[in-house]
């Protein structure tokens, strides 16, 4: 657990001195707030469901983008043999690297929190404008919304690690965690639409967009956990499987 500890806090010096952890975080706000000011002038409410739902999507582009350096730069550099030569174990490493990330998008969603309030200190304003009653802000769904936006992005970086295992090429490992979610969001979502049960059945389930939509609701079922952890889970075992291999060669 120290080992683990240690990863996460090199990791985040790192991503706090990154240029482009800024760019992306800029990038998910900028949409986050799109999304939520689309909702408000289409739905005249201040729910900020559609930000939440549609963060999942940005994700799908920005989370291998944070991803894509954690193991593929060690291997490119080299220091991945010298980080291993310490006492540390494989799944140590893995988990450091993802404790990290996972940090990083707690402050990219706790940025958006902002604008919830600063949504909910016009309000009064915005009525008058639009000549309706906003209404009030269901907090419970909003802090489900973004504990599913942290669970559905924990599945994204664990896709984008694994892809990072694979490579010792950052763009390349971008563009395979990308494809691999592209495939689970917009594959699997064509699926179920187009095949017939019990294989449409499963690839409901296994589109992101299913339970994301559903967190994004307020709605907090033990399937949506379920899947969420599954994915997380999965794809980091094969990382660790991927840099156990390694020695081997």
């Amino acid at each position: 657990m120290t080992a683990t500890l240690a990863i996460a806090r090199k990791e985040l010096r790192v991503y706090f001195v990154s240029p482009l952890f800024y760019v992306v975080t800029g990038l998910f706000v900028l949409g986050w707030g799109f999304f939520e000011g689309v909702y408000i002038v289409q739905n005249q409410a201040d729910q900020p469901d559609a930000a939440f739902f549609y963060a999942t999507l940005l994700l799908v582009f920005l989370a291998p983008l944070l991803t894509m350096r954690l193991i593929a730069q060690e291997r490119q550099q080299g220091t991945i043999e010298l980080l291993m030569t310490n006492p540390v174990r494989d799944i140590e490493v893995v988990a450091g690297k993802f404790l990290a990330a996972l940090a990083m998008v707690g402050v990219m969603l706790a940025v958006t929190f902002v604008a919830v309030l600063l949504l909910m200190w016009t309000a009064t304003d915005r009525s008058k404008v639009l000549g309706v009653n906003l209404g009030v802000v269901d907090w419970s769904a909003v802090g489900i919304g973004y504990l599913g936006n942290l669970l559905i992005f924990s599945a994204y970086a664990g896709i984008g690690i694994f892809a990072s295992s694979v490579t010792r090429n950052q763009i390349l490992a971008a563009v395979i965690g990308i494809v691999i979610l592209l495939v689970l969001v917009f594959g699997m979502s064509y699926a179920s639409g187009s095949l017939t049960s019990p294989v449409s059945d499963i690839a409901t389930y296994l589109s992101p967009q299913t339970h994301a939509e559903n967190f994004a609701k307020g709605v907090f079922a033990l399937p949506d956990l379920m899947y969420a952890l599954t994915m997380t889970l999965v794809p980091l075992y094969l990382a660790v499987v991927s840099l156990s291999a390694r020695k081997w060669h």
